[in-house]
């Protein structure tokens, strides 16, 4: 097994640091999948798998044991 790096320093700064451009959005999924689930609690849904699917949230409702 033979392991490589590649580093290519970002010319825009002194330190050489890039950003993660993405950062940002990566909170966002789980972030709709929860709102989801919690709209839904008061019908007994726990959870729901990822993706966010309208036959996952169907099924979900479907097998929900309201409290």
């Amino acid at each position: 097994m033979v392991t490589a790096t590649t580093e290519t320093p970002s010319p825009n700064n002194p330190l050489g640091a890039k950003g993660i451009g993405e950062s940002g959005t990566i909170g966002s999924t789980p972030a709709i999948q929860n709102a989801v689930v919690d709209a839904l609690s008061h019908l007994g849904v726990r959870h729901i798998d990822m993706p966010l699917t309208p036959e996952r949230v169907w099924a979900a409702l479907a097998a929900a044991k309201p409290d």
